[in-house]
């Protein structure tokens, strides 16, 4: 009897041990699967854009000083040797105010024909502030006047060299610190600003119903102002009752009829 107890037990935890033993497969509906979500990556506002803006039409150009200057230097020794001609501006004979003109006409500088003139042209400049391009003014005669000018084309330290159109020798290089030319030594002014000049792109002249107006603007001479309306610089003074030839930037000429 004994032994038919311990055989059911036996039995019966064999049978439990073998059900926890059996594999459960379920299986999911497809509603159960994990979603999945995509994100966009966020626009980075920091990138920043392409410049695409074009430029202003009415915007100024920058054109350098010491560029100008060395293309009127070197316009003045392509004249080096040239015999002196009172009032001419060719290799076949200069003066020194022709020299002056001829040279600055190379970079579209219009100044005046006679050394006095031209003396009254640009800004006046200290000795010790002497540089490339500036022009140099002499009275070499007994009348105690402005008659001769030269161009600088280099400064060393105290020693200033210039090039003009002596009247006994013709386009020839002479330094400042030369005693004839030191005694006779008047001034220098500058006609080139100190480092850069800038070139308005807008329109100077301005048509209405009593003709043309010119506005002035840096760089601008009767002279040049003349020639490019086909008028006299007379003509120009007379009608708009000018003293001298001296232009302030932004003065609107009226131009005389033709």
């Amino acid at each position: 009897m004994r032994k038919h107890y311990i055989l059911i037990f036996v039995l019966t935890v064999l049978l439990i041990s073998c059900k926890s033993k059996s594999r459960v497969v379920t299986s999911k509906s497809p509603s159960s699967k994990p979603k999945t979500y995509t994100t966009k990556k966020p626009i980075n506002s920091s990138i920043p854009k392409s410049n695409t803006e074009k430029p202003n039409s009415n915007s100024t150009n920058s054109v350098s000083t010491s560029k100008k200057a060395d293309k009127i230097v070197s316009k003045a020794l392509s004249f080096k040797g040239t015999r002196y001609k009172y009032g001419g501006t060719s290799k076949s004979g200069m003066d020194c105010s022709g020299l002056m003109f001829t040279s600055f006409k190379s970079v579209n500088i219009h100044l005046p024909r006679t050394s006095i003139a031209q003396s009254n042209f640009g800004k006046n400049i200290k000795t010790k502030n002497i540089q490339k391009g500036d022009l140099l003014f002499f009275k070499t005669g007994r009348k105690n006047q402005i008659n001769h000018v030269g161009l600088v084309i280099s400064v060393k330290g105290r020693d200033v060299k210039f090039i003009h159109s002596s009247s006994s020798r013709g386009v020839m290089i002479s330094s400042l610190k030369e005693g004839y030319w030191s005694n006779a030594y008047t001034k220098a002014k500058r006609v080139l600003t100190d480092f850069k000049e800038t070139v308005n792109t807008k329109p100077t002249v301005i048509a209405n119903s009593n003709g043309l107006k010119h506005k002035v603007q840096k760089g601008d001479t009767l002279y040049s102002i003349a020639r490019k309306h086909n008028t006299s610089v007379n003509a120009i003074m007379k009608r708009n009752n000018l003293s001298s030839t001296n232009l302030k930037l932004g003065t609107v000429l009226i131009i005389p009829n033709k």
